[in-house]
């Protein structure tokens, strides 16, 4: 006779806690023998139809043409299941509102920091790619909570969980579920910021498992509560009937069956397209340098190439066709802004290696170097003029470069025989963004290899701070102030002009140079095409131009003017010849707005009279300055020849330029004394006036202003100099 086994019935509901199990379904059980031939069947299928005649069913009734049915549904063993099944402010239920809350606020704070303090890259290599793509797929697999929130809410009705448990508050039910599909979210939106800012690929997925953990808290929090980890209230919460409700497939009509199925594949749906679709667009926005630096500002510092090389090109009108000469290059006449280079294409910027091409431009407004140029040139006996060709700054074989097509390191290298035609180059670097090698040692060709610091700033601002505090942040870009008494220059308003010094003296000859419209160096026609702003101004800084002054020896030739222009990082005092001619107007009509330090030949015999030592002042003020000669024994004299000081009395460390204020008046009317007596050191003088003669104190009180506390004792020496 078959013997009946008992099972506890699965119908637990809120009022079955604590009674008895007083209802049972009995399973009949098969003899011994035909359970032998059943355990037999499971190892061999070929006496499967053996077992179904001894129960008397044929094959064909053993084939079941119904669809299976779906699986039922239980409460979730999580802490967030604790929202609902346990009562309020009892210990689970704040144990699974402190879970939540943790899980929420760590991954908040993951989001606002990635946010605030993240940045997308400029661009990445493939495998991050790849890496990026396959982690959103990753991501959704792995992201249970929103599809779990959303199926328990489809499959447990108002009125079946009621009849299924009578205790347990519907309304907590739904908000323990939407509690589930929010921090899904939050752990997507996560995720895709990680994936858009990152740039290796082991970060990605280290990143991942981390939001995943966090999303995991709750299951984690729950499986230690169950092995009694947390006390036995936490214990007893984990195995309540609750978790063993099983909420069976409910009928419901066809039209919203289907309605419900497909909005469940449409949420898996639409999360990959958002995801795809974002990791799209800043992808493309990598690949085509919408995360790169528009335009930078590139310092290179004083270091200077004596015979440097350069081919001049075989549709060169200025020079030779193929002509290769030596000349002076101070890497400083490469200073200034560089611009993406947007080639041939109409959306994006030229690029190469995934990195933008950055090209240098002129030194006056900074914009691109003009295309064609005029077919005189003074300096070339009325010759033509080349366009100037601009440097690139750009990637290639593992650094960033500086290159010029002109170039060559030395006579023998040729363009083909290099790729990577470089005069300085970067340490080596897999990164994208130029900036990344701002502030580092780059290797500089000056003959050999030689390493110096190289300054790059993107020239992009924020806010007035990003100006210098001395202008106005519009569009990303600095516009730069004009107050009374003060204008600022630069593309970060860094260089400050202040009405005072507009007109400046040297202290030899009590010369006098003027800064502002380029009114008085040429012609009529040339001042009418000037762009820029009012103050004509090189290399940031304003160009000073000769006014009166110099003895008739030193005065520039007739239809010349003399300049004092700034080249990178010195001044130059430079002859510009015919700058007053209508027959070459057109010509400094081109030089006024592409004027290039190397390419001009700023540095030349018969162009360049004085040269300054280096300097990044804003004016000639307080600079040293050098009388040039010795222009062809450079091996001995160093690479800008032999360099006289030409303040008073050779002397170096005052400058040879002051602001044209109130000078000092000592001895008005003149010196009644020999120069040349030397001021004794008695009570009635300075101390600091005595020792020197009253030759070097007439060119020393030039230098201060009257009133100052300088000024006051040089005067102490007039009643030895200027006796009444």
């Amino acid at each position: 006779m078959a013997s009946a086994a008992v099972f506890p019935g699965q119908g637990w509901g809120a009022g079955d806690r604590g009674q008895a199990e007083d209802e049972s379904y009995a399973i009949p059980v098969v003899d011994e023998q035909l359970g032998a031939v059943e355990a037999e069947a499971e190892e061999d299928p070929a006496l499967r139809g053996v077992r179904m005649i001894r129960m008397g069913v044929s094959v064909a009734d053993d084939v079941d043409t119904k669809p299976p049915r779906e699986e039922s549904v239980m409460f979730p063993e999580s802490t967030h299941s604790f929202l609902f099944t346990e009562p309020l402010c009892s210990v689970p239920f704040l144990f699974g509102v402190g879970i939540a809350s943790m899980s929420i606020m760590c991954l908040a704070l993951a989001l606002i920091n990635n946010l605030t303090k993240g940045e997308i890259p400029t661009n990445v290599d493939t495998s991050v790619r790849i890496a990026q793509y396959l982690s959103i797929l990753i991501a959704l697999l792995m992201e249970e909570e929103i599809p779990t929130g959303l199926y328990l809410l489809r499959r447990i009705s108002k009125p079946y969980l009621k009849s299924k448990c009578p205790d347990v508050s519907y309304a907590k039910f739904v908000s323990s579920s939407v509690l589930r599909i929010s921090m899904g979210y939050l752990f997507l939106v996560n995720v895709i910021v990680v994936l858009v800012q990152a740039d290796t690929v082991i970060e990605i997925f280290y990143d991942v498992l981390a939001l995943q953990f966090l999303q995991k808290l709750d299951d984690i929090g729950f499986a230690i509560s169950k092995i009694d980890v947390l006390g036995k209230r936490m214990h007893r919460a984990t195995m309540t009937p609750y978790f063993r409700v099983n909420f069976e497939k409910q009928k419901e009509s066809f039209g919203h069956k289907w309605r419900v199925k497909v909005f469940l594949k449409s949420t898996y749906f639409i999360n990959f397209a958002g995801f795809l679709a974002a990791m799209i667009v800043v992808s493309v926005r990598q690949t085509t340098g919408c995360y790169q630096c528009e335009d930078i500002t590139v310092q290179f510092g004083d270091v200077v190439w004596p015979d440097a090389i350069v081919q001049w090109p075989e549709y060169s009108t200025s020079y030779p066709p193929g002509l290769t000469e030596e000349a002076v290059l101070s890497y400083s006449y490469f200073n200034g802004r560089y611009a993406k280079d947007p080639g041939n294409t109409e959306n994006g910027y030229y690029t190469e290696n995934g990195r933008p091409v950055y090209v240098e431009m002129n030194k006056s407004d900074r914009t691109p170097f003009d295309e064609t140029a005029p077919n005189y040139n003074p300096y070339h006996h009325g010759g033509s003029t080349d366009p100037i060709k601009p440097a690139e700054i750009k990637y290639c074989g593992g650094r960033w470069i500086l290159s010029h097509e002109f170039m060559r390191k030395s006579m023998k290298e040729k363009p083909q025989e290099s790729e990577c035609n470089w005069l300085a180059r970067s340490p080596p670097t897999d990164g994208f963004d130029l900036l990344d090698v701002a502030g580092q040692r780059w290797e500089l060709w000056i003959g050999k290899i030689t390493e110096s610091e190289v300054g790059i700033r993107c020239n992009e601002c924020y806010d007035e701070s990003d100006c210098n505090m001395s202008g106005q942040c519009h569009d990303g870009r600095c516009r730069c102030d004009t107050s009374e008494g003060v204008e600022y220059l630069g593309t970060h308003c860094e260089v400050k002009l202040e009405d005072s010094c507009r007109s400046i003296i040297g202290e030899r000859y009590n010369d006098t140079w003027r800064a502002g419209s380029p009114s008085g160096i040429f012609t009529s026609a040339v001042e009418d095409t000037m762009r820029g702003p009012e103050v004509f101004s090189l290399y940031s800084r304003p160009v000073f131009t000769y006014t009166e002054g110099l003895p008739e020896s030193e005065e520039p030739g007739d239809g010349n003017s003399f300049s004092l222009i700034y080249s990178g990082n010195r001044w130059f005092m430079i002859t510009l010849d015919q700058a007053q001619l209508n027959e070459a107007s057109e010509f400094w009509g081109f030089m006024t707005t592409n004027y290039h330090a190397f390419w001009a030949r700023a540095y030349s015999p018969g162009v360049t009279s004085l040269v300054s030592e280096p300097t990044a002042k804003d004016t000639p003020v307080g600079v040293d300055f050098f009388h040039v000669e010795g222009f062809d024994n450079f091996n001995q004299y160093g690479p800008f020849g032999l360099l006289v000081p030409a303040q008073l009395h050779n002397m170096t460390g005052r400058g040879l330029f002051r602001c044209n204020t109130k000078a000092c008046s000592f001895c008005q009317n003149g010196l009644t004394a020999d120069e040349n007596l030397v001021i004794p050191n008695d009570e009635s003088v300075s101390k600091s006036a005595a020792g020197y003669t009253c030759e070097f104190f007439v060119g020393y009180a030039a230098g201060m202003e009257e009133g100052s506390f300088i000024c006051d004792e040089v005067k102490t020496a007039e009643q030895y100099c200027c006796p009444t």
